[in-house]
């Protein structure tokens, strides 16, 4: 399940890679790449179901692999400003710092992320995307993974730096091609945003169906994003 996501998107990434080197697509690739944010559903979904098919095994349900609790709503609203504080901090600052250190310039990185796409294949992302990507990938890690890892004898802050750098190095394998700077970009640009969730689900659990929340709202401007690209607009 820690590999889960990584290897279901990197899959998809070379499965279309072998389909565009078949049709004599240059640089197939980086044409597959563009699809990333439907790998990343398709991630999701797999996530989702393999979640709820395991807790059934253990005897659990979705809710609680989410740590939803009702009756800590007050607690877990204070944590989640706490998040959402440190989130803007160290979800999007670091990678921008990184790529003006690898290009000289913050937005380069992002002229190769998204690419254009068939409008038609862009519309359902924009609902897709996000309410899976909060439904799936921080219950994952923190919700299922995490505890299990616990249980097996790790300390907290061995789960933590693990599945943080998991979490952080799954994003090399949505949209890798060949260019060091990029993949590395991939790879390391939301590790502080990773050991961050970590660092706030392993003090207070219940806290996690917030902070799916504001990963789904964070993550909403993505598919936009590949929208305003596949219109023509240029991100830089």
């Amino acid at each position: 399940m820690l590999a889960l996501r990584s290897v279901v998107s990197l899959s998809l990434l070379l499965a279309v890679a072998l389909a565009y080197a078949v049709l004599g697509r240059p640089d197939p690739v980086a044409a597959s790449s563009a699809w990333w944010l439907w790998f990343v559903t398709a991630a999701n979904v797999a996530s989702i179901a393999l979640m709820v098919r395991f807790a059934r095994l253990e005897g659990l349900r979705l809710r609680d692999v989410y740590f939803f609790d009702r009756t800590t709503w007050r607690g877990d609203l204070k944590w989640a400003g706490i998040f959402a504080v440190g989130a803007v901090v160290v979800a999007m600052p670091p990678g921008m710092a990184l790529a003006a250190l690898l290009w000289g310039d913050a937005n380069t990185p992002n002229d190769l992320l998204f690419q254009p796409l068939p409008l038609l294949a862009v519309y359902p992302l924009l609902l897709l995307m996000p309410v899976t990507q909060g439904l799936a990938e921080l219950p994952l890690y923190w919700g299922y993974v995490a505890p299990r890892l616990r249980a097996l004898g790790l300390t907290r802050w061995t789960v933590i730096g693990l599945v943080g750098v998991v979490l952080s190095l799954q994003h090399l394998f949505f949209s890798m091609r060949f260019d060091w700077r990029y993949d590395l970009w991939l790879a390391v640009k939301f590790l502080p945003f990773a050991l961050w969730t970590g660092y706030v689900v392993d003090r207070r659990p219940s806290t996690l169906p917030y902070m799916m929340v504001l990963h789904a709202l964070i993550d909403v401007a993505l598919p936009v994003l590949l929208l305003l690209v596949a219109r023509g607009m240029a991100l830089s």
